[in-house]
């Protein structure tokens, strides 16, 4: 028994940790919590735990791009040149301050050279905790909190809607095992699909009278 369960821990550790971690009623504080009882302060397992997490954020960061206000700028100085396209008074203010405005992204860049600007999962991270006692729904939380934290809205709607469990696809395999024995091994390939349909039909058929 400790065996199996020492090769499904080993890989689904890290992703079930990563999964209470979303959680904002426990984030960081629960896993730094529960691995220091199980490993130890500071353990290795703990840190790989946080390498993994902010290495999976990265990858979301790079798929999605961010916009900056120079391109939306530039749409809305699109949208007026159209609209009064013959006026050089409006497009001569417009110039101006577009000019005005890229002045102060290359201000606004220097400024915050001096520091490192923070994740949406470094902020996330380092918010206040929801009460533990509240009933949350993880996905409607971030949801709707997906104008704050964009790309970790995504990572963890792809997180959480993993199988954790990998029961129900080893027992659709192993059904298999139970009909072709040592003793029924030259039945035809028809007739195993038949019997495995049956079978499925009737624990269906079950199924409906208990509920």
């Amino acid at each position: 028994m400790i065996e199996n369960f020492e090769k499904y821990w080993s890989d689904f550790c890290t992703i079930l940790a990563i999964v209470v971690i979303l959680d904002p009623r426990y984030k960081m504080a629960f896993i730094e919590f529960a691995y220091s009882k199980a490993y130890g302060q500071n353990s290795e397992e703990l840190k790989h735990v946080r390498n993994k997490l902010f290495s999976i954020f990265g990858e979301y960061n790079l798929i999605t791009p961010s916009s900056s206000t120079t391109s939306v700028l530039t749409q809305m100085s699109d949208v007026g040149s159209s609209a009064g396209r013959n006026d050089n008074s409006q497009s001569t203010l417009n110039q101006r301050t577009m000019d005005m405005f890229k002045e102060f992204d290359d201000f606004d860049n220097m400024d915050c050279s001096a520091y490192v600007r923070k994740s949406e999962l470094e902020l996330y991270l380092d918010e206040p905790r929801i009460d533990r006692k509240i009933d949350l729904d993880i996905l409607s939380f971030l949801k709707g909190n997906g104008f704050r934290y964009p790309n970790l809205s995504s990572m963890a709607r792809d997180i959480l809607s993993i199988p954790i469990s990998t029961v129900a696809s080893e027992s659709a395999f192993s059904v298999g095992g139970r009909v072709l024995d040592q003793f029924r091994s030259v039945l035809k390939p028809e007739t195993v699909q038949a019997i495995i349909t049956t079978r499925d039909w009737k624990f269906g058929e079950i199924g409906k009278t208990c509920s």
